[in-house]
């Protein structure tokens, strides 16, 4: 809804899950409100403020609350040249295929693909500034430079998000990312994330700073009822400068592939596979796999019904298989 200059809009999720070894859940998962505001051809404001499973408490007590706050998006842009512009503030960071356009109605399945939620990690936002553009027609660049990830090397990347707030900033990130859509209903991308040193200061082996690299590549293809989309994304972790950290996540990486076709106009059947490892560096058997086959129900263009089964191995057979289904409801205005 645009009110003048100002702009108005938000999407939400809600769903109902049963998957083996879990409680049977209802949550109204995620609520984003969105303000933007042009000032004038060359200057806008935009801005996005999540809430996510429905309620927040004070949390002085130390006990855990499931309820979450934030704010995904903050920030200026300048359009110095006719396909050139600058931003600076809180930003989506240029990565895959969610990352930036993740309403719930532009993709399949309850939930956002598992490689882009424990890989890459999807919404994964920093402050800082990015340039943006076109080279020639079709073929768009990024280039950021902002706060980083704060992790010694002893979890799972995504542990290591700060989320704008009082970042530490002892270590910038670095992004670069290449995208053509020059063929209509095509997409490519790659991205390239570095870190100098992931650990923001903390002390170091042999002084070695804990140096981090992301690289991730897609595919995103819509022609007539078809669909594909296809992700690999790897993360690479200085082995050598890990603190106190078992090596293993010196190596997270993740693919998946999805086929889709729209039976009818707003009916679409989905399958997806994906693979990924968050431990990756060593000889033991880690490796997530997961198989989903659903379906989405778009009532409009904007406000769509979903519901999928999935099949997860656990790696290692220690723990019961996550198996079972998954039904939501997603809108986005």
């Amino acid at each position: 809804s645009a009110f003048g200059n100002t702009t108005l809009g938000g999407y939400g999720v809600a769903y109902f899950k049963r998957i083996d070894g879990e409680k049977d859940e209802f949550d109204a998962y995620r609520l984003v409100l969105f303000v933007g505001h042009t000032f004038n051809d060359k200057v806008r404001f935009s801005s996005e403020l999540e809430i996510e499973h429905a309620y927040v408490k004070d949390n002085t007590s130390g006990t855990a609350t499931s309820g979450y706050v934030a704010l995904e998006q903050l920030f200026l842009e300048y359009q110095y040249l006719p396909k050139h512009r600058v931003a600076a503030g809180q930003l989506l960071v240029p990565v895959g295929i969610l990352n930036e356009t993740h309403e719930p109605d532009t993709f399949y399945g309850t939930f956002r693909a598992p490689v882009e939620r424990e890989i890459i990690p999807s919404t994964w936002f920093e402050t800082g500034l990015m340039a943006s553009g076109e080279i020639v027609s079709g073929l768009s660049y990024d280039a950021m430079l902002s706060s980083g990830l704060k992790n010694d090397g002893s979890k799972a990347i995504k542990e290591g998000r700060q989320r704008g707030s009082k970042a530490d900033g002892s270590d910038l990130a670095y992004t670069a990312r290449i995208k053509y859509t020059g063929i209509s209903g095509f997409e490519w991308g790659a991205t390239w994330h570095h870190q100098t040193d992931m650990s923001q200061g903390s002390p170091k082996v042999a002084n070695q700073n804990l140096d981090a690299d992301l690289l991730e590549t897609h595919i995103a293809v819509k022609k007539d009822i078809f669909g594909l989309r296809a992700l690999y994304a790897k993360w690479d972790v200085n082995k050598a400068a890990l603190v106190a950290a078992d090596t293993k996540y010196a190596e997270q990486e993740g693919w998946y592939i999805e086929p889709s076709i729209k039976v009818l106009p707003n009916l679409g059947i989905f399958a997806r596979y994906s693979e990924w490892d968050n431990t990756a560096a060593d000889s033991v058997s880690s490796n997530w796999q997961e198989a989903s086959l659903g379906l989405s129900f778009w009532l409009d263009e904007r406000a769509v019904v979903k519901a999928d089964l999935q099949r997860r191995d656990d790696p290692d057979g220690s723990k019961i298989d996550k198996n079972g289904f998954n039904v939501g409801i997603g809108f986005s205005f």
